[in-house]
């Protein structure tokens, strides 16, 4: 592993170049991100992306794994209960090794959906013909264009190469919402030999022509599905006899809530879901609730895990029914270094892709890509995660989301930057 930051200097030939590919992409990353958007798949489940994406990039002439042999054997949270078939062998990575002595240079996208039914009339995907096309699916954080993004960098960056120094991986990574891909990809040994990785993130109330490097408040979580187990009876005539899964899911969600109350930073809960009973008059046999938790710090989500742990079994022990707590995914905290920070910054200086650098950004919300950073930097290596900003049309994660598409080519321009510049490249040539 290297320790040393990364250098930010770009020559200005190799700047001039860079944004002269960016802007050739502009076309091909607005038509990409369409694409990704009228076409969206839930996580695990990004079968026909994944074959989009690997077409791509094998005409770009990089090294590709995908399929089963991509994470292998490893542990994959939060699959459906029934898996289509090719669910859980999703997302890739694409490698290019220069032959020359350097680091190993991770950049990783993210590509799944997410389970909303998206807006029509104005809503600019509807209005323009590339809305959604999967009822009750829609990309809407922004991953469609992240994913356009990786494969412009890819094609931005591959000539470019045979002047740099080390590997480059591209990571196309599943399952990012809800925090599944990334424990598993980490847990595939992707990260093992990567000295510097970076993640993006396109909006975040971050405005266009912005962008955030010195990031900082990315919040654990963890994630459970409770299943609970009673015994029926008749709701009128006999009750008593009956274990009441319901009414025990209804205390344990109430619960749950008051224990993140907490001076610590960036503690919530949410119980998000919760299903029982079959009749009106039957006493609810089986019930299934699912919650997240979150906190600034890994540590105390750690213990708001524990507490929240204890207080489920022992509820359901004072009601009388069994209970199982199966975890769903999760993904450490995480805060950018100071030096992480700079060298984006100076990358963005030297290509000119933001007009404006944030001075400090609390994220505020889970990442997958901590995970992966977190990993990196356990075992030496350096990370960051960084926010690039583009207006939005309603916040993420609701029906009417969009982003000004303008970001892209920045966007582009700035990883494909950060790329060259951690792997000192320094041939030029059109």
């Amino acid at each position: 592993m290297i320790h040393s930051p990364p250098q930010s200097q770009l020559s200005s030939d190799l700047s001039d170049r860079l944004r002269r590919l960016a802007e050739a992409e502009d076309a091909r990353l607005i038509a990409d991100r369409r694409s990704f958007h009228a076409n969206p798949e839930l996580g695990w489940q990004e079968i026909e992306t994944t074959a989009a994406i690997v077409k791509n990039l094998s005409r770009s002439g990089y090294e590709i794994v995908a399929g089963p042999a991509f994470l292998g054997d490893v542990e994959r949270r939060g699959l459906s209960k029934d898996p289509i078939p090719g669910e859980g062998d999703t997302g890739c990575i694409a490698i290019y090794d220069t032959g020359r002595p350097g680091p190993t240079v991770c950049m990783r996208v993210d590509i799944d959906a997410l389970p909303i039914k998206e807006a029509t009339g104005n809503h600019a995907p509807a209005a323009q013909g590339f809305a959604s096309r999967k009822p009750g699916v829609m990309h809407s954080c922004g991953h469609d264009g992240h994913a356009a993004i990786g494969l412009a960098v890819a094609r931005i960056v591959k000539p470019l190469l045979k002047g740099g120094r080390g590997k480059l991986k591209l990571l196309f990574q599943p399952a990012e919402e809800g925090g599944r891909g990334g424990r598993a990809v980490a847990d595939a040994g992707w990260m093992d030999d990567v000295d510097l990785f970076f993640a993006i993130h396109l909006g975040l109330g971050v405005p266009s022509d912005s962008a955030a490097f010195a990031v900082h408040g990315i919040l654990a979580n963890a994630r459970y599905d409770v299943r609970l187990k009673g015994r029926a009876a008749h709701a009128g005539k006999s009750p008593e006899a009956g274990r009441n899964a319901l009414l025990a899911a209804c205390q344990i969600s109430l619960g749950l809530h008051t224990l993140a109350q907490s001076s610590r930073p960036g503690m919530r809960l949410n119980v998000g879901l919760l299903n029982a009973g079959t009749a009106v008059n039957i006493v609810p046999e089986e019930a299934t609730l699912t919650f997240e938790m979150r906190a600034q710090e890994t540590a105390d989500l750690q213990a708001l895990e524990a507490r929240c742990k204890d207080f489920v079994e022992a509820t359901a022990r004072a009601h009388g029914v069994e209970v199982s707590l199966v975890p769903g995914g999760g993904a450490d905290g995480y805060a950018n270094p100071e030096e992480i920070a700079e060298w984006a910054q100076g990358v963005n200086t030297a290509t000119g892709a933001f007009g404006t650098v944030l001075p400090d950004m609390f994220f505020g919300a889970s990442e997958d890509a901590a995970t992966l950073a977190s990993r990196v930097v356990a075992r030496g290596g350096r990370g960051g995660i960084f926010v690039l900003g583009a207006d939005l049309a309603d916040d993420h994660h609701t029906p009417n989301f969009d982003f000004d598409e303008k970001a892209l080519q920045k966007s582009a321009l700035l990883c494909a930057g950060l790329i060259a510049s951690a792997m000192d490249v320094d041939h030029v040539e059109d």
